[in-house]
């Protein structure tokens, strides 16, 4: 074979394994793309849970307010014992929130919670400095 064939021929294997390289890589970061996305969909079900939990609480919480405006006494406890639960709900939210923030590679705002980019300064949404 001539020596300029096979000198071609060696370009274009080397080009298409380059080029599988590059398949291959994409296939992975595709991958664990569609894997954080699968990930950050469970986390905004159980956020979802947790804020319909959240407001069940206050509803009951407004419930106890308004009975004790009617003149109903609440039991001694019962403000405590809902307030505790809604400040668990809460970290609950906020802890679930995070996760998502960090699988999405993104700052929320301190301000309004709304998720920012790594690299903003300040928030698209309320424009609260970073």
């Amino acid at each position: 074979m001539d020596d300029k064939v096979k000198a071609l021929l060696e370009r274009v294997k080397g080009t298409a394994n380059y080029a599988a390289d590059a398949a291959a890589d994409g296939a992975r970061a595709a991958g664990k793309k569609a894997g954080q996305m699968v990930d950050v969909a469970k986390l905004n079900v159980q956020l979802f849970d947790l804020n319909g939990e959240y407001n069940d609480i206050l509803r009951q919480l407004g419930q106890v307010m308004y009975n004790t405006h009617k003149g109903e006494v609440p039991e001694s406890d019962e403000v405590t014992k809902l307030l505790g639960q809604a400040d668990e709900k809460m970290g609950k939210i906020a802890e679930l929130k995070g996760r998502i923030s960090d699988l999405k590679q993104a700052q929320s705002c301190p301000a309004c919670g709304v998720p920012c980019g790594k690299g903003d300064k300040f928030c698209r949404a309320c424009g609260t400095q970073l």
